[in-house]
């Protein structure tokens, strides 16, 4: 089995090189919000770090929260089987984040003298906020890991390595139906026989047509009408929130408070994310609900194995600290083997990334983000929230309002949001 390692780096362990400017920064399309004041900030709390050839600058397993950039030289990534390739330094003259999934899925050794810059998120986070009025009154919380809260990150990333993570399955009905749907000449009575075949499932889409967000003047009573009223393609997205909605039933009583709370933020993520799509006009909200609903569903299998290793699970901050350090590649490991597509796997991985600036035109993910964001606003988790005026994910939607507008936005869509929350339930 190969070895893991768990890298958490901070300031002090840096090695300085030299003093970074505003062209090297100009270069990382997440800081292309950021001020000249800002980045001057950036620049003095870093400096670049050098690596001689054949010394290995990220290790297989490493969690850390940071994001790195290589300025000059050449690298390797190395995978778990040993297949090596050269480490792509930049894309369209930008700089190209290195082995950006966490835990890192390669080792990245240093090929010739390599000088590179590490960016700390929380870094970021701190420095967004600064001169920014509507966020004046916010503290930043730093966290760091301690070495006690390491044995249950460590552990299961030595068991995403060597493949032995045990994910959530799709329900079987649930994933015969998607079957047919794959078929672009898909028959729709086989379709509904076996919907109709899970009176759950059944019972779920009736109470979908009948909601709010689908009510007409009639009332719904069979499955067929809810065929019509909402069309197939609605059904489909429906059925897969469905399956979601069964992940979260914990048989765990142990667990029970935990799935809540995560079902409980899950629904909001997926309603602010209907709510978001309608306003920009760019996605459709099925989709987008759909997608927010699933963009933490990896979380339950970090949950679950925290219960099956009651050994490693020494507290709550312990688990809170796995989640952080692992939950975007079970996120992305998950929603891959459900067959979801590549831009809902990119949810699962991307949609906490506060600064992704993956290209000029918004996606999916960035939709999620910010609907991520707002869903935050109002609870604990506020005070470790970036400035909105700094993410480029809320740029580019062009929601025609300002991030100062936002509380105003939210007011307005209490009632909508409040709908598509009804419509999901509870678990």
């Amino acid at each position: 089995m190969p070895k893991v390692m768990v890298c958490i780096r901070n300031a002090d362990m840096q090695d300085s090189s030299k003093q970074l400017d505003h062209s090297v920064f100009r270069r990382i399309r997440d800081l292309v919000l950021f001020s000249d004041e800002q980045l001057d900030m950036l620049a003095n709390r870093l400096d670049t770090e050098v690596a001689e050839p054949r010394q290995r600058i990220i290790a297989r397993g490493d969690t850390g929260d940071y994001s790195l950039y290589f300025l000059q030289g050449e690298a390797i990534c190395r995978d778990g089987d040993g297949t090596e390739r050269p480490v792509p330094v930049e894309n369209d003259g930008n700089l190209e984040p290195v082995a950006k999934i966490r835990p890192s899925l390669y080792d990245v050794e240093a090929v010739s003298p390599v000088e590179y810059l590490r960016i700390p998120h929380d870094l970021l986070t701190e420095l967004s906020l600064v001169d920014e009025a509507t966020n004046g009154q916010m503290d930043v919380e730093l966290i760091e890991q301690s070495e006690e809260a390491n044995r249950l990150t460590i552990s299961l990333c030595m068991d995403i390595s060597n493949g032995s993570i045990t994910l959530p399955i799709m329900p079987d009905v649930v994933h015969k139906i998607q079957q047919l749907f794959a078929d672009d000449d898909y028959d729709m009575a086989q379709v509904s026989g076996l919907i109709q075949s899970d009176p759950a499932i059944s019972a779920k889409l009736l109470k979908t047509a009948n909601s709010a967000l689908y009510r007409g003047n009639a009332q719904i009573e069979t499955l067929q009408q809810a065929i019509v009223r909402m069309g197939m393609d609605v059904i489909r997205k429906q059925i897969m929130i469905y399956a979601a909605t069964q992940l979260f039933r914990s048989k765990s009583s142990a667990m029970q408070k935990r799935m809540q709370l995560l079902w409980k933020n899950s629904r909001r993520i997926s309603a602010f994310s209907r709510v978001l799509a309608a306003r920009s006009g760019k996605f459709d909200p099925e989709m987008a609900q759909m997608a927010g609903l699933l963009s933490d569903l990896g979380i339950i299998a970090i949950l679950n194995y925290a219960q099956e290793h009651s050994d490693l699970y020494g507290d709550d901050a312990a688990l809170d600290q796995t989640i952080r350090d692992l939950h975007a590649q079970i996120n992305g490991m998950l929603l891959f083997r459900w067959n979801l597509g590549e831009e809902i796997v990119t949810v699962g991985e991307e949609s906490r990334n506060w600064f992704r600036n993956h290209r000029d035109q918004a996606d999916l993910c960035d939709l999620v983000l910010v609907a991520r964001y707002y869903s935050l606003l109002g609870t604990s988790a506020t005070k470790r929230l970036p400035a909105l005026s700094k993410m480029p994910a809320f740029l580019k939607l062009q929601l025609g309002f300002t991030a100062r507008d936002s509380i105003s936005f939210i007011e307005e869509s209490r009632s909508e949001i409040a709908a598509v929350e009804e419509m999901l339930g509870s678990v």
